[in-house]
């Protein structure tokens, strides 16, 4: 819940008065308003890691000994912080390495 003045409110259990902590405002249950929002994502917007090819690099497969396997990167963790790397093979194994 946010305050006229853009501050988000905390409501406190078993209070009938509600203040703002930055502009002292005080509200009531009656002029509380609820807004339910909900978005739909589109059918292009639905993009599961699993789908996504990346690229082949020379990694021999530890499941059935494919020279080659895909892989992708992701900024997973802080950015001070190594990327993760995805590997894939043809034959379904996946590998997560943290470098």
């Amino acid at each position: 819940m946010f305050c006229k003045c853009g501050t988000i409110i905390t409501v406190k259990k078993n209070s009938s008065e509600i203040k703002c902590a930055r502009c002292n405002s005080k509200l009531t249950h009656l002029n509380i308003e609820t807004i339910k929002m909900q978005k739909t994502l589109e059918k292009e917007e639905q993009i599961e890691i699993n789908e996504v090819k990346g690229a082949k690099i020379k990694y021999q497969c530890p499941n059935c000994n494919a020279e080659e396997m895909m892989y992708n990167t992701a900024q997973l963790r802080s950015a001070d912080e190594g990327q993760t790397v995805f590997y894939s093979c043809e034959c379904g194994y996946k590998l997560t390495v943290q470098s």
